[in-house]
């Protein structure tokens, strides 16, 4: 795994043997979980087994009730019994893997963005039914205050077919959303969206890419760099502005970001930067409890998704401080 140039070196070995001295604490987890499950089942059993004879006709819905119950006890006790295990790992393995990666920022695993922060951004026009954030990181390099933390999104969806209907929901975003402060006042709104991203926009990109008219108070802008039009669609209530924020060097390094590390969401809105990095996975949890020795990959997966946030301020020229004085306090999250 390479980090970027300039950024403390890894002790992986050292990650390793700190990993390998919580493997009791992993078995007393793994164990304690057993024995929810198992008591879980255990109870289920009985109730079904005894409902019938000595509640006649009202077994039938008594079962059913318990059985949830005893799903929801377990889940919950799942939960309890391997906290400790959880904050452990965070505490023994990552927040030293933070300390190399991100010298003097702050972990707070079990604080994250607020939901204001995230529509702040309007990066994702629909408002979320469910909304999660934890694993803060908070901080600066080279200068620039940086916050960042996971997000997941949710909308609820409701399937309606012959048999009836089913709610669900579907992800909006699920990845790491990061806030960095410009040095300038910029006052106005400019989005920066990978192309073809429909199925996240919904109706606000189909109609502005189809029509190049007015939704919401934005406007699809039409660059004159080619190559960042095949990778991006911008939208902005001011031309002129978005014009202004997408110099040309910016424009090369957000080309640049996509092509080393995927796609990636920007917005300028009031001189604030809102960067949404999309992810498949929950980043900082330790490995499952029933896997043996060390995850080596969810480590290095750890350090890489720390070292992209250190290549958002290099690779997006943060500290070069092109913009001039400085953005709007009011928008650093709390």
């Amino acid at each position: 795994m390479a980090l970027e140039a300039g950024a403390p070196r890894l002790d992986l070995d050292d990650l390793i043997r700190r990993a390998q001295g919580l493997e009791a604490d992993r078995s007393r987890a793994r164990a304690a979980v057993a024995r929810v499950w198992l008591s879980a089942a255990a109870g289920a059993a009985a109730v079904y087994l005894l409902s019938g004879p000595l509640l006649g006709p009202f077994g039938g819905f008594v079962f059913p009730a318990t059985a949830f119950a005893l799903l929801v006890w377990a889940l919950l006790r799942h939960r309890a019994v391997t906290k400790p295990y959880r904050e452990a790992y965070k505490r023994r393995v990552l927040a030293p893997l933070v300390e190399a990666v991100l010298p003097g920022f702050r972990h707070e695993p079990h604080a994250g963005l607020p939901q204001e922060v995230y529509l702040a951004s309007r990066l994702f026009p629909a408002r979320p039914d469910r909304y999660a954030s934890e694993d803060r990181f908070s901080g600066a390099v080279a200068g620039v205050p940086l916050t960042f933390a996971e997000v997941h999104a949710e909308r609820e969806h409701e399937d309606c077919d012959k048999d009836g209907c089913r709610t669900e929901y579907v992800t909006i975003f699920k990845g790491l959303l990061a806030v960095a402060e410009f040095p300038k006042a910029f006052s106005g709104t400019v989005l920066v969206y990978p192309d073809r991203s429909e199925r996240l926009l919904g109706p606000l990109s189909q109609s502005l890419q189809r029509l190049g008219g007015r939704t919401r108070g934005l406007e699809l802008i039409r660059l004159e760099d080619p190559g960042f039009e095949r990778r991006f669609v911008v939208f902005a209530d001011d031309p002129v502005a978005a014009r202004y924020v997408l110099s040309t060097r910016f424009m090369e390094a957000l080309r640049g970001y996509r092509g080393r590390h995927g796609p990636l969401y920007a917005a300028v809105i009031d001189g604030t930067l809102y960067l949404a990095l999309p992810t498949r996975a929950d980043l900082f949890e330790p490995p499952p409890l029933w896997r043996r020795g060390v995850d080596v990959r969810r480590l290095e997966r750890y350090a890489g998704a720390l070292a992209t946030m250190r290549a958002v301020v290099s690779e997006l020229d943060l500290d070069v401080r092109i913009w001039g004085a400085r953005a709007l306090s009011s928008r650093r999250p709390k």
